[in-house]
């Protein structure tokens, strides 16, 4: 998948739920602050509401866990 500032975070978490690591790291709770709506919303549009400092970090890291094979559930 190819992350770009397009993309939803939902289609990010669909496809690869471990994203959520990522997202915390950069100081966004998905969770408890991005609600569905804002989930269905492209990155660019939604970096105010989720409190996204620095999207274009951001996408980059989202980009690098694309690029690896998803971790086994323990």
């Amino acid at each position: 998948m190819n992350i770009t500032r397009q993309t939803t975070v939902k289609e990010i978490l669909a496809a690869r739920p471990d994203a959520l690591n990522v997202f915390e790291k950069h100081g966004v709770d998905v969770p408890l602050e991005c609600d569905e709506s804002i989930q269905e919303c492209e990155l660019e549009l939604c970096d105010s509401m989720c409190h996204i400092d620095d999207i274009d970090g951001l996408i980059t890291d989202l980009q690098k866990l694309f690029a690896t094979a998803p971790q086994a559930a323990s």
